[in-house]
């Protein structure tokens, strides 16, 4: 027993320990598959395989559960079983309470933004109504008839200071 045992854990006895767990499973796929499909030798196929299971199944109650590790000597706390006391929680509840508050600030920037897009956007929408093609061949008849107005105030300015002139001489 003591050499089967030893045998298994050597690097040999695990490598043919891989390759018999392998092909057995590979046996038994295979006789299932000539079984479904009714093919010839399948009932031999599938026992060659279940058998080389039984084995591999025996051969392994022999082997030896790896050492468990003591998770006590790496992690102290585990050895009082009390955990962090909470103190990880309340990191956590921190950070995450960070996080809220930062996006709380950014919707409201987000916020404001949209604010102020929406009434530049009705600024824009109130400038471009005013100044449509109709108002605007409208407001240049206005200036046009103005110059025209202007003009005509400007040659009776210039004959009443002609006048006054003439007068003051």
């Amino acid at each position: 027993m003591k050499r089967l045992n030893r045998f298994i854990k050597s690097p040999a006895g695990k490598k043919f320990y891989n390759f018999a767990y392998c092909w057995g499973a590979c046996l038994v796929i295979l006789g299932a598959v000539f079984k479904i499909a009714h093919m010839p030798y399948d009932s031999i196929l599938l026992m060659v395989g279940l058998f080389t299971e039984v084995f591999i199944f025996f051969i392994s109650g022999f082997d030896t559960p790896d050492e468990e590790y003591k998770w006590e000597k790496v992690f102290p706390v585990l050895r009082s079983g009390k955990g962090d006391d909470g103190k990880a929680g309340d990191a956590a509840a921190a950070a995450e309470k960070s996080y809220r508050d930062s996006l709380e600030q950014m919707k409201s920037r987000i916020d404001d933004i949209c604010k102020a897009y929406d009434e530049q956007s009705a600024l824009v929408k109130e400038i471009s109504d005013k100044v449509k093609p109709e108002t605007f061949s409208e407001l240049m008849r206005q200036t046009e008839e103005m110059t025209v107005l202007l003009k005509g105030i400007n040659s009776r300015y210039r004959e009443m200071l002609s006048s006054l002139g003439q007068k003051t001489e």
